[in-house]
C-alpha cells in the first residue's frame, strides 16, 4: 500500500471513530443533573465532631439514576474527618436532582458536589 492510501484508510477509520463517538453522545442523553435544593436537609452536625471543634469540605460524587434520584456514592477529597464526611454523604444521597435544562432527559451520570463543615 503506497504512502496516501494508507494516509486516505487512516482519515477513514479517523472519521468513523469520530462518528461512533458521536453517537455514543448522543444516546448518553442530553442535559445534565443538578441538585435540588429544596429536596435536600443540611446534615446534622456530628456530635463528637462538634465537641472536637471539626471543620472542613467532603467532596463527593453522587450517581445520579435517570429519575433523579441518587443511587451510589463516593467520597473524592475527605473533611479529614470520617464522621462529617459520612454525615455529608448519607444527607446528599436522600437529595433528589433535577434536570438541567428543565425538559431534557438526562442519562444515568455521575455528578460532583460538595458540603462544607463550618463553626461560626
Amino acid at each position: 500500500m503506497n504512502r496516501i492510501a494508507r494516509l486516505t484508510t487512516i482519515r477513514g477509520a479517523l472519521a468513523g471513530i469520530a462518528c461512533a463517538l458521536a453517537s455514543v453522545a448522543a444516546l448518553a442523553g442530553d442535559g445534565k443533573w443538578v441538585q435540588d435544593a429544596k429536596t435536600c436537609a443540611a446534615p446534622e452536625y456530628p456530635r463528637d465532631s462538634l465537641a472536637k471543634g471539626e471543620q472542613g469540605t467532603t467532596g463527593l460524587r453522587i450517581l445520579v439514576g435517570v429519575d433523579g434520584k441518587a443511587i451510589d456514592s463516593e467520597i473524592e477529597t475527605s473533611s479529614h474527618s470520617r464522621k462529617l464526611d459520612s454525615a455529608a454523604q448519607r444527607a446528599l444521597m436522600e437529595c433528589s436532582y433535577k434536570a438541567q435544562p428543565a425538559d431534557s432527559k438526562p442519562a444515568q451520570q455521575w455528578i460532583k458536589t460538595e458540603f462544607v463543615w463550618k463553626l461560626n
